[in-house]
């Protein structure tokens, strides 16, 4: 960590100050007789503390306070000096030194204890909010009680901490060290949710609730559910699991992300995803729009994964009508029907492969309207002459050649 010069001229000054008021204080005392009055030694926090002296002197003199909380000089026309609130108010070591034109002409020391006559204030700390089931991960409970200036009650201090989890209730007794107490609460093999509180004499905390999740999934079987087996490119497979639990028997969190990895045999791969309700996922893809075959694997990332489900489509289509009209350069190509005769949803993709002198000069794509595609020539792309053409829809593909456009 780099110090800044701001830095260095601060403690610069800090330790020159602690070595001049140093000197002053181990300077031989004055001639100037001095008793303190004031006997008591140990105060509570938020006493009235007086520090009272008899002085053979009518001399002002001054009072220079030291604590952990700071320093200060406070004045006063008699013997007699009131510690300020925010120094009476904090608990630990006072010391204090009387200064008379420079010198110190006596010094002392007072303990100030915390406040033990007043309610007692919990602080509570719980954290991480949420863990794992299994019993490796925890959470810490933390208590650091005060009185009502916030000054830390004594080291051994019994405090009572507890919690509840799905009708399962312990208490522990611990001891309050360097300011603190505290204990790990590991997590249970189920999920559900863990309640918090602590406890000091009759003063209770409020309840605090820690959310103990479902671990890592395990393996899982995927399902698939159709109207029909057909290739038809307009209905949809829908993909669904059982129920995905971890090794403790609990069911997944909702909203675990499942990815679903389709193989079909050309070997391209297609991916749908889906999150988990009650632990089941459910995914959806549409047909195919020609006979096909595919592997479906489930994956919960890194995590887990199914095993592979293998499902069939027939196709829909065994040919289709292409009517052409060289003189109108117009090619129509249907109508498409499916498997029952019936004409084919709206949609259906058709392409047109434009070929001269055995070499492919462009690709048409249509998707058909009430079961049939037109395809329009233009004259001013498609000069007069012989063309060949190939037509593919539904996994069908036909060849048409020595077509003369005119």
């Amino acid at each position: 960590m780099r110090i800044g010069k701001i830095h260095i001229i601060l403690i610069s000054i800090s330790i020159f100050c602690c070595i001049g008021f140093t000197m002053i204080f181990n300077m031989p005392n004055s001639p100037t007789k001095v008793r303190l009055k004031t006997t008591q030694k140990t105060y509570e926090a938020g006493d009235n503390i007086i520090i009272d002296f008899e002085r053979d002197t009518t001399l002002a003199a001054q009072l220079f306070l030291k604590s952990s909380y700071g320093s200060t000089m406070i004045t006063s026309s008699t013997g007699e000096f009131v510690v300020p609130d925010y120094f009476s108010r904090k608990k630990g070591r006072l010391d204090y030194y009387l200064v008379q034109e420079g010198e110190c002409l006596y010094q002392g020391v007072i303990d100030i204890e915390a406040k033990s006559k007043t309610k007692i204030q919990l602080e509570t700390y719980v954290g991480p909010p949420s863990i794992v089931a299994g019993g490796e991960d925890y959470t810490m409970h933390v208590v650091v009680p005060s009185d009502i200036y916030d000054n830390p009650i004594a080291d051994s201090t019994k405090i009572w901490l507890k919690h509840q989890f799905l009708g399962l209730e312990k208490e522990y007794e611990e001891v309050t060290k360097d300011l603190i107490s505290w204990k790990n609460i590991f997590s249970y093999s189920k999920k559900g949710k863990l309640l918090i509180s602590s406890q000091i004499a009759e003063i209770h905390s409020k309840e605090f609730t820690v959310e103990i999740y479902p671990s890592l999934a395990q393996n899982f079987k995927i399902y698939s559910f159709r109207e029909h087996e057909y290739a038809d490119g307009n209905q949809v497979t829908t993909f669904t699991s059982d129920v995905i639990k971890d090794s403790f028997g609990n069911i997944v969190s909702d909203g675990t992300m499942v990815n679903f990895v389709i193989k079909n045999s050309e070997g391209s791969l297609l991916t749908t995803q889906g999150t988990t309700v009650n632990g089941i996922v459910t995914a959806k893809l549409l047909h195919p729009d020609h006979a096909d075959s595919w592997e479906i694997s489930a994956f919960i990332d890194g995590i887990a994964e199914s095993e592979i489900l293998e499902i069939t489509f027939d196709g829909v289509l065994d040919d289709f009508e292409v009517s052409f009209d060289m003189y109108q350069r117009e090619i129509v190509v249907g109508p498409l029907t499916s498997f029952m005769g019936q004409i084919i949803p709206d949609g259906a993709i058709v392409k047109l492969e434009i070929y001269t002198n055995n070499e492919l000069i462009e690709t048409k794509v249509k998707t058909s309207f009430e079961g049939r595609v037109k395809f329009v020539l233009e004259e001013g792309f498609y000069p007069d002459g012989e063309y060949d053409f190939r037509i593919k829809s539904m996994g069908i593909a036909k060849w048409f050649k020595n077509r003369v456009l005119q």
